[in-house]
């Protein structure tokens, strides 16, 4: 089950590896123990090229195996 809650320690994110700190909102799996910060709080970009689609950056830069960890699209 997926909850959405207060972190009460730092921790990094499941998704992009970016750090958290207490009491930071996040979203919590309970079957697999790992814990993210919502997307709407990492991306930072989105950028339409009229193809319709939409694509998107994380605040924290391009990963280097970008986009497996699906933080970046571009």
């Amino acid at each position: 089950m997926i909850k959405t809650m207060t972190a009460r320690y730092p921790g990094r994110d499941a998704h992009t590896g970016r750090r958290f700190n207490a009491g930071a909102e996040i979203r919590y799996d309970t079957a697999t123990r790992r814990a993210w910060i919502p997307r709407d709080d990492y991306v930072s970009h989105v950028i339409d090229f009229g193809d319709g689609k939409q694509y998107y950056r994380n605040k924290a830069g391009r990963c280097e195996d970008a986009p497996c960890c699906g933080c970046c699209t571009i």
